[in-house]
């Protein structure tokens, strides 16, 4: 296996200091603390740290950065009433902790489910010149040259990276450097797999959308949708990888239109939500109505873990402080999400 080094163009911001001194200070507690009991410009919320909640409150802070929990300021309920506890934020924190939380844990589910999937409709279709186990390198199956070109890079890019790993490195000592998709695909990242796909022939996208979804028991006499899905589906696996990349930085979900990766879905769907349009595809919803399309083929223990997540928001939500609306959710969304 030959190694082949490039100079490739990075794009990058080139940084300065600021020499006119107007980024915000850094605050001790006392200024975290004024600073929360500021008005917000959104809904007039105040934050008001009560004397009982003090040491609580540094405790907090010391783990956790101000900067991102002071946005939830912003996201609590503009009523009447405007002035809240250091709970009652810390209330929606934690909600929107227990979201990330468990999506970052189904999204992986869905990421192994894609990978596994992919190599096994690939492989057992494939009938071409190569090796079976390195059909990922013919040129036949990707619907461009350039695209071909790009993951025959992208695949021994991350090879290279993961030289040292026990299976790559086995295949490079013993096998020449012949590594099959089935060792290879578990390296790539949610993101790379969803490219990949993305840029196979229609004729290979379809068997692999006929092996995951449409054989599946879920979808396999719903005959009339088929069409729908196979339109339909791969955004429901990009709206996933989306949900994974922000759970997996901590990214805030409550209270946040999510404008990248937005899934579709086909009418059927739309008639029973009756409150939600083909538009209304960027709150968090509708990224989890795209998660438990996929989820409905998974094995049975995992479907049991997400209907237990379902009905535990059920339980979290109190409207009055942690909302339904701030992530979307219909009225008895429970019929929507739950996988029966």
């Amino acid at each position: 296996m030959n190694i082949i080094e490039k100079e490739e163009t990075i794009s990058y911001f080139d940084l300065s200091a600021n020499q006119s001194s107007d980024m915000k200070p850094f605050l001790n507690f006392d200024q975290m603390k004024n600073e929360l009991s500021i008005a917000s410009e959104i809904n007039n919320a105040q934050v008001i740290i009560e004397p009982i909640e003090i040491c609580d409150a540094i405790d907090f802070l010391k783990h956790h950065n101000f900067y991102s929990f002071s946005i939830y300021k912003k996201c609590l309920p503009a009523n009447e009433v405007n002035t809240f506890s250091f709970n009652d934020c810390k209330l929606i924190y934690q909600f929107d902790l227990f979201l990330r939380r468990n999506l970052q844990v189904f999204t992986g589910y869905i990421e192994n489910l894609i990978k596994c999937t992919i190599i096994t409709s690939l492989c057992s279709n494939y009938n071409g010149k190569l090796q079976v186990g390195e059909c990922y390198l013919d040129p036949e199956i990707y619907r461009t040259t350039d695209l071909y070109e790009n993951f025959k890079k992208m695949f021994g890019t991350r090879i290279y990276q993961n030289k040292k790993s026990l299976p790559i490195k086995h295949h490079i000592d013993n096998k020449d450097g012949h590594i099959p998709l089935w060792v290879i695909m578990p390296e790539l990242t949610f993101g790379e797999t969803t490219k990949f796909i993305d840029s196979l022939t229609e004729e290979v996208q379809d068997n692999w959308v006929d092996y995951l979804f449409l054989e599946n028991q879920y979808y396999k006499n719903e005959t009339s949708l088929h069409p729908h899905i196979k339109k339909v589906s791969t955004s429901w696996i990009s709206a996933s990888w989306y949900i994974r990349n922000r759970t997996a930085h901590s990214s805030r979900l409550y209270g946040l239109n999510l404008n990248i990766a937005n899934p579709s879905f086909y009418a059927p769907t739309l008639r029973k939500l009756k409150t939600k349009r083909k538009s209304d595809n960027k709150d968090l919803f509708s990224y989890m109505l795209a998660m438990k399309q996929i989820l409905v083929c998974h094995d049975d223990d995992v479907i049991s873990q997400w209907n237990s997540f379902i009905n535990e928001i059920d339980n979290k939500i109190d409207n009055t402080i942690v909302f339904l609306r701030k992530i979307g959710f219909v009225d008895f969304f429970k019929e929507h999400l739950l996988i029966e």
